[in-house]
């Protein structure tokens, strides 16, 4: 039997949600919106949506969050069956199963945490260092696989 997991993460940041700036008229909101000031006795920490967005056209507190993260990001078992047959032919037939970007312990509710540069029409932009433009986060693979050597 063998095993690996890879596992990495990033502590003592913060991270700006521009996504979540709907200044513009035909932004899509998150659920987070849904849990707005409406009116006395409603929600303190979500600002109300007004007719010309006015509470979210400037940068705020509101959209910075912390952005530690730690993740598992490969876990692989795989199991060497050669010492099982009765062949020197094969040195290794071993069959495996891994996960990719298994799971990730994090407080950070926008879709990923682990951001790091921005891309710009596919270039590094290194002025969007700790930004979170909204992009996909990674998603989850399941692999199953066969190593044979002769």
């Amino acid at each position: 039997w063998d095993f690996s997991i890879m596992t990495f993460g990033s502590f003592g940041h913060q991270l700006v949600q521009s996504y979540r700036n709907h200044s513009r008229r035909f932004a899509n909101y998150t659920t987070d919106i849904l849990d707005r000031w409406t009116g006395e006795g409603t929600s303190n920490t979500i600002p109300r949506v007004t007719n010309n967005n006015i509470n979210y056209a400037r940068f705020s507190d509101i959209f910075v969050q912390d952005g530690d993260f730690y993740r598992i990001g490969n876990l692989t078992v795989g199991y060497d069956f050669s010492k099982l047959l009765a062949t020197d032919a094969i040195q290794q037939l071993r069959v495996y199963a891994a996960v990719n970007n298994l799971f990730t312990f994090t407080q950070y509710n926008g879709m990923d945490p682990d951001i790091g540069f921005g891309f710009d029409n596919g270039i590094q932009d290194r002025f969007s260092s700790g930004i979170d433009l909204g992009f996909y986060p990674n998603p989850r693979t399941f692999l199953l696989g066969l190593n044979v050597r002769f």
